[in-house]
């Protein structure tokens, strides 16, 4: 091994640590994940059933069952003595600057993944964004909650913003610990609504991505869906996702607020 750096250091409970290790020319992500505890906005559980459950990203690498996805080849999954499980990855690399064209793409490819039928696994369930939001303080919309329950489901990430999606074609999704069954479009929505926020894009840029997204994404998917099942679950399932966020403290927050209304308001 010739060099090794922590590239993230990341809030999850369940993440003890992420590290790109070189190897003369050859590069790779060692992750490591643990059991972490409950006491964090993102926390750690033994319930295979929670949303939150410290396994799931280990359970994801070992069934494949979001190589379709995106997720990057595991190398190998290491149980190691002290509990926690280390993660070797392939490194995928950064990728080149955001534009509407590469979200639109990078939805596309979303869009023809989520077609497919979820799969059906003890550890993998619905549930995520009720527990995101009481996490953040917010009070659920039990109305819009229970829309987006009744819409098709499908695997979803839970965390697709831009900064979990790599490589130099954009086709690499990491970070797979949060995914579970949710509705068609909420994963495209917070590509959108999550770049502008982390400033991935201008916001100046949101109404052009937001487009390119929503067409990339319905193009992806192909016909027989309904699609104001989808919209809604891209406008304002997004919006609720987003709920938490304060006016005041970040212009990009103030940003994507005023995005997310522009958007729920056209519906």
């Amino acid at each position: 091994m010739d060099a090794a750096r922590q590239v993230r250091r990341t809030p999850p409970a369940a993440t003890a640590g992420v590290w790109q290790v070189a190897c003369g020319a050859d590069r790779a992500i060692l992750k490591v994940v643990r059991d972490g505890g409950a006491e964090s906005r993102w926390p750690a559980t033994r319930d295979p059933r929670d949303p939150y459950y410290w396994r799931r990203e280990i359970c994801v690498y070992e069934s494949g069952i979001a190589a379709e996805l995106g997720a990057p080849r595991a190398r190998a999954v290491v149980e190691r003595a002290d509990g926690s499980v280390a993660l070797w990855l392939d490194d995928a690399g950064e990728p080149p600057a955001w534009t509407a064209h590469r979200l639109g793409a990078v939805a596309r490819r979303l869009g023809v993944a989520q077609a497919s039928p979820p799969p059906d696994r003890e550890w993998l369930g619905p549930g995520f964004l009720r527990r995101y939001l009481v996490l953040h303080g917010v009070e659920p919309d039990e109305q819009v909650l229970g829309e987006l329950d009744a819409c098709e489901q499908t695997l979803c990430h839970n965390d697709f913003h831009p900064g979990n999606v790599l490589g130099a074609d954009a086709d690499v999704v990491v970070d797979w610990a949060y995914c579970g069954l949710g509705a068609l479009g909420l994963d495209a929505g917070v590509l959108v609504a999550d770049g502008i926020a982390d400033e991935a894009f201008p916001a100046e840029e949101a109404d052009a991505a937001a487009a390119a997204v929503w067409d990339g994404y319905v193009e992806g998917l192909g016909g027989g869906r309904d699609l104001d099942a989808v919209r809604f679950a891209f406008t304002r399932g997004t919006r609720l996702r987003l709920s938490w966020l304060p006016r005041g403290e970040r212009r990009s927050w103030d940003a994507t607020i005023d995005f997310l209304e522009r958007l729920a308001s056209v519906g």
